[in-house]
């Protein structure tokens, strides 16, 4: 399931992009990163560019009342380029070439700080079963889905938590969604570099106890699920997140068997091919 099932509209906050603005970069895709840097970029120089048109200021072996000359001389002082073709005559074009130049610098060291932000963001390539099985381990009912590392990495001291979205009714009689925690069968991992089956046994004291399959649906329950760990090699924590709704919710006996091992058990193979098949 994708992280854009479920969509969280907000109405009446006052956003202010500008005050969050290194936030909305990291969070932003690559593709619309490089745009946006590059468009932003050639803004500012229009900016200068219309500066050295409609001022006095005047550009040597520039073409007379050519924006894009202007524009061009903008480009190339801003970037240190500077061919040699076009040069500042006057005291104002010297000026703005100033600004031009340190506005240039700015942007240029600003931009590269963020992308080295969003390169060396740790990240985690976590994979997790389209399904949720409501089965038995050890004659309790038990609700299993399975996850792996998709990265040929060690993740150390690797913790999941779940939590399942219920109605809830106080004695007021007020009625809400509350979130209850779901303990599982091993809570930590110690070094996660193959798959995991997490388990929660559904006993008296879980909040899903007495609830049949029917009544999943009916209740629409989501069940989220947080991950974190050190990534070995960049020995940084990372985090993941899933969601499973309610109508991923199936039983079933068990996953299919997806992990092989040599005759010494010094190699162990993942088909994940089969990842999400159930028995």
């Amino acid at each position: 399931m994708s992280k854009q099932d479920i969509n969280i509209i907000q109405t009446g906050l006052k956003k202010r992009y500008l005050n969050d603005i290194y936030y909305y970069v990291i969070k932003s895709s690559w593709p619309t990163f490089l745009i946006v840097s590059a468009l932003v970029y050639l803004l500012i120089n229009l900016f200068f560019a219309l500066l050295y048109y409609y001022s006095p200021a005047e550009i040597l072996n520039a073409k007379p009342d050519s924006l894009w000359d202007a524009f061009i001389f903008s480009f190339q002082t801003s970037s240190t380029l500077g061919f040699g073709r076009l040069l500042p005559k006057s005291n104002l074009a010297h000026v703005i070439v100033i600004l031009d130049t340190m506005m240039g610098i700015f942007y240029v060291a600003i931009m590269t700080g963020l992308a080295f932000s969003k390169f060396a963001k740790p990240s985690a390539k976590i994979i997790f079963s389209d399904k949720i099985i409501l089965s038995t381990f050890d004659n309790i009912p038990t609700l299993m889905f399975r996850l792996a590392n998709g990265r040929s990495t060690h993740i150390v001291d690797a913790s999941l938590n779940v939590a399942v979205l219920l109605p809830y009714e106080s004695k007021e009689g007020i009625k809400m969604r509350r979130f209850f925690k779901l303990p599982l069968i091993g809570n930590n991992n110690p070094t996660f570099s193959l798959s995991w089956t997490a388990m929660h046994q559904i006993t008296k004291d879980s909040p899903l106890y007495n609830l049949n399959i029917e009544d999943y649906h009916l209740k629409k329950i989501i069940i989220f699920v947080s991950f974190t760990g050190i990534e070995d090699v960049l020995s940084q924590t990372i985090h993941s997140n899933h969601r499973f709704i309610h109508s991923q919710i199936i039983e079933a006996k068990n996953f299919a068997d997806i992990m092989s091992q040599s005759e010494d058990h010094s190699t162990y193979t993942i088909d994940f091919n089969k990842f999400n098949d159930i028995v």
